[in-house]
């Protein structure tokens, strides 16, 4: 067994296979009616394909501030924490998926930071954007680039979004994705697989 092939066999313990994007509509391009400034949108709506909006509703950005990909963004509160959108993916139980997104706020009223969540398979994760320290405008609104995991525990998983400020003005998402699916390296094996790797090194040396 060379070299090359058992670390060939350790990368792939830990790197498994890539997929594309799983998400519809990550930018938020695509609605049944156009947005030239800003629009609530309540639980239950539909119109951004791909998505359905939950909990306090959300605003959808048109020209109110600069996306970070393509013309439209979302403020995930409308009317106090607790809303957001979500939207459901096949996932292969077992496997590792990575949740990319672009980060920012709704700059024009308190608080700061601005707060939000993302979940999905019974885990999330809270992050926050400072527009004042971070001195984010309408022009250039400082987009920051957000990488969140989660293990799949179903054949479908539902990724949401969700604001966590008591305010109507929140933290603002773009550019959405979930990529590089790749199954969980079962408990040791990696750890064989490198082990291995030293051994026969050991061996070359001797």
């Amino acid at each position: 067994m060379t070299h090359k092939y058992i670390l060939g066999m350790a990368l792939a313990v830990s790197a498994g296979v890539a997929h594309g994007n799983l998400i519809t509509n990550g930018s938020f391009e695509d609605s049944s009616f156009a947005v030239p400034s800003w629009v609530s949108l309540s639980a239950g709506s539909t119109v951004l394909d791909g998505w359905t909006v939950f909990g306090n509703g959300i605003d959808y950005i048109g020209s109110l501030w600069e996306a970070s990909d393509g013309d439209h963004t979302l403020d995930l509160n409308m009317a106090g924490a607790g809303g957001g959108v979500s939207q459901e993916i096949a996932t292969t139980i077992g496997w590792i998926y990575t949740v990319e997104f672009d980060l920012s706020a709704n700059m024009f009223g308190a608080p700061s930071p601005k707060l939000m969540s993302v979940g999905a398979a019974g885990e999330s994760e809270a992050f926050s954007f400072d527009y004042q320290t971070q001195e984010a405008s309408s022009g250039d609104p400082k987009w920051q680039h957000i990488s969140w995991t989660f293990v799949a525990t179903e054949e479908l998983s539902t990724i949401a979004f969700t604001g966590l400020n008591a305010s109507a003005y929140g933290a603002s998402i773009d550019n959405v994705s979930v990529d590089g699916a790749a199954p969980v390296p079962a408990p040791g094996a990696l750890a064989i697989g490198l082990g291995s790797i030293g051994l026969l090194g050991a061996r070359r040396r001797r």
